[in-house]
């Protein structure tokens, strides 16, 4: 994303694990999302001899899915910040920033990350690593959110709550934006793949309707309390804060999450 002359873009991610609705957020994270990427892994054959990395892990239920359910004979998580993430046997927990992280060469069978690499200003760098750290013929798999059509997301709820949402999302995207985060990166992922070298590429694009008070609607809430002194910052009142967050409340509100694009592609043989 373009920047000022010689401004640096911080790499830290927008959120901070370690803030009180930090919790709530990735326990939504896992409910709205999981189904979605278990249904991803289960089209990828995976072995139990396999060896496996989660990148950005956050509440490492895809290292969980992984462990318990695939039955990988190892995982790795990867989080700056990996409070959240329950420890079982054949998982190993690394504290480290993905940027900083030692990744290996010819490594892992399958590398997986999501809701990260739309956040990293360094995600082609981070790419590339990913690609080195797999093995001949291992699997890169990368899942983002879209959160470019934020005009479509909300579908019922009165103009004050719909002009609310709206401020909401504007000012958290701009929020994420100022960090580096690219809110449109995710589409282009197959052809970010394919440009780095991959084959056998595939994507799915994922999306699901939620009333107030369901997990995609409460997840909205969670974000406003956890940014909250930064939307007000910039510009969100705090009425429309409340009007928010009762309406993410609300069981006759219906909208949609962001949609969600996920990408697998092989490193050749």
């Amino acid at each position: 994303m373009p920047t000022p002359s010689g401004t640096a873009i911080p790499s830290t991610y927008m959120f901070d694990n370690s803030t009180e609705d930090a919790e709530r957020q990735v326990e939504l994270l896992g409910q709205i999302l999981d189904g979605h990427t278990e249904t991803v892994l289960a089209g990828l054959d995976i072995q139990i001899d396999w060896q496996c990395l989660d990148l950005g892990s956050g509440g490492g239920t895809v290292a969980g899915l992984l462990t318990d359910q695939f039955g990988a004979d190892r995982v790795v998580a990867i989080d700056q910040d990996p409070r959240h993430i329950h420890p079982r046997d054949g998982l190993e927990i690394r504290t480290s920033d993905v940027m900083d992280a030692d990744l290996g060469d010819g490594v892992y069978d399958l590398i997986h990350a999501r809701l990260l690499f739309m956040h990293l200003p360094q995600r082609e760098q981070l790419l590339h690593r990913a690609i080195t750290a797999l093995k001949p013929g291992g699997l890169l798999v990368i899942s983002d959110w879209d959160c470019t059509h934020l005009d479509e997301m909300l579908l019922t709820g009165r103009d004050e709550l719909r002009d609310a949402f709206r401020a909401f999302q504007q000012a958290l995207i701009s929020l994420g934006a100022r960090r580096g985060m690219d809110a449109g990166w995710a589409r282009g992922i197959p052809a970010v793949f394919a440009a780095a070298g991959l084959t056998d590429i595939s994507g799915l694009v994922h999306n699901q309707l939620w009333r107030g008070g369901q997990p995609g609607m409460q997840l909205h809430a969670c974000n406003s309390r956890q940014k909250q002194k930064s939307l007000l910052g910039a510009g969100v009142t705090m009425r429309q804060l409340d009007v928010l967050r009762d309406g993410m409340d609300d069981p006759e509100v219906l909208g949609y999450t962001y949609p969600m694009y996920t990408a697998a592609g092989r490193r050749p043989l």
